[in-house]
């Protein structure tokens, strides 16, 4: 019986940590080397002034299920590698690393959910617990035929 309990006590644990409320939320459904951006405006409390950050992505390549994503994030460009698979299909970074403790963080996360006639679909997700930072999706522009 208590092996049974544990086993149960681990899934609840598990399933509990994925549930996060995020604060933004946002789908972006991006073909083939289209720009999106998210402007992050951060709030600084002590002089009052506002200081903007500016993330773009795009995907460049999409082969046996694996979509390759490009980041650049105040200047530092990072490739990454997502596939439809848990904990594989999603990456986090850090917007404002200025706390020790994780759940303190503003924390971006772009999360692959979808792939289907040269369109990918990217779910944008900040958490952002003490209302630090300003945040706009920005779509790309298309050419209309």
């Amino acid at each position: 019986m208590s092996k049974i309990g544990l086993i149960l006590l681990l899934c609840l644990s598990l399933i509990k940590a994925d549930l996060v409320n995020w604060d933004y939320t946002h789908t972006f459904k991006l073909k083939k080397d289209e720009i999106a951006i998210i402007s992050v405006i951060k709030k600084e409390y002590e002089n009052q002034s506002k200081l903007e950050g500016k993330l773009t992505f795009r995907w460049t390549l999409f082969h046996n299920e694996l979509l390759i994503l490009l980041v650049n994030y105040e200047g530092h460009p990072t490739q990454h590698v997502l596939q439809k698979v848990y904990k594989r299909d999603s990456i986090s970074m850090n917007l404002l690393g200025d706390y020790e403790q994780l759940n303190q963080r503003v924390i971006l996360k772009l999360q692959f959910s979808n792939y289907s006639k040269d369109i990918a679909t990217i779910d944008a997700l900040i958490y952002d617990p003490k209302k630090r930072v300003e945040v706009q999706f920005i779509d790309p522009k298309r050419k209309k035929r």
